[in-house]
């Protein structure tokens, strides 16, 4: 240990604060990357997005690839090169300033309480790596502010603000079960999803399998 690290650790030790865990620093890190993937899919426009049509998409978020597709779509395949990880949303929900009820809130904080409060009828959420069981972590996002494309699913007024009449700033937060694997080897990889509960207007139960292939040269 440095001289540097060790005189941070006696810092905050002396001003008794509690140094965060390393469960929960994956945790938040776990969360950022839920909320960077809905942003992404929030973000692509109509033709292109599968709430609206649009084919599942393999959301390339730096290193890290993030399958997705639209509830009752069956199955995803994703191409990616060796050393990607592979970020698992089993399953999750957002809510927006642009939405609905049972998706509507106004702010971070009632944006947080409404994506979780959509998921408290999911009562089984279950993924296997080539029939192997994956550990899954509940996690919600932090806020994220929204920039629409002139085409965006909402039928909103381009940019980041303002949805009508309310006049708010286009924000998101995602709540749900995931995980992050490790870079798997060349060929072919198949992740499994089962869900079970109650969601609003989404029948469940729901399963899912996503071919992973790993291919060297792209």
């Amino acid at each position: 240990m440095s001289r540097l690290s060790r005189v941070l650790v006696v810092a905050v030790v002396a001003l008794g604060v509690a140094a965060p865990s390393a469960s929960a620093v994956a945790d938040k890190k776990l969360g950022n990357t839920l909320g960077a993937m809905w942003k992404e899919i929030l973000e692509t426009p109509r033709l292109q997005n599968p709430f609206t049509g649009g084919p599942p998409l393999c959301v390339d978020l730096g290193g890290i690839v993030a399958p997705f597709a639209a509830p009752g779509v069956s199955s995803i395949e994703c191409t990616v090169k060796p050393g990607t990880k592979i970020f698992v949303a089993a399953w999750s929900a957002e809510c927006s300033t642009l939405e609905g009820d049972p998706f509507l809130g106004s702010d971070e904080a009632t944006l947080r309480a409404c994506a979780r409060a959509v998921n408290a009828g999911i009562t089984a959420v279950a993924v296997t790596l080539d029939g192997k069981p994956v550990g899954l972590t509940k996690v919600s996002s932090p806020l994220q502010r929204l920039n629409l494309p002139p085409d965006n699913i909402f039928g909103a007024v381009p940019g980041s603000c303002c949805t009508q009449p309310q006049g708010l700033p286009y924000l998101s937060v995602a709540d749900g079960w995931v995980a992050l694997l490790h870079p798997l080897t060349p060929g072919a990889h198949t992740i499994t999803i089962d869900v079970a509960g109650e969601f609003p207007d989404t029948p469940l139960p729901i399963h899912n399998t996503t071919t992973i292939i790993v291919k060297p040269g792209l």
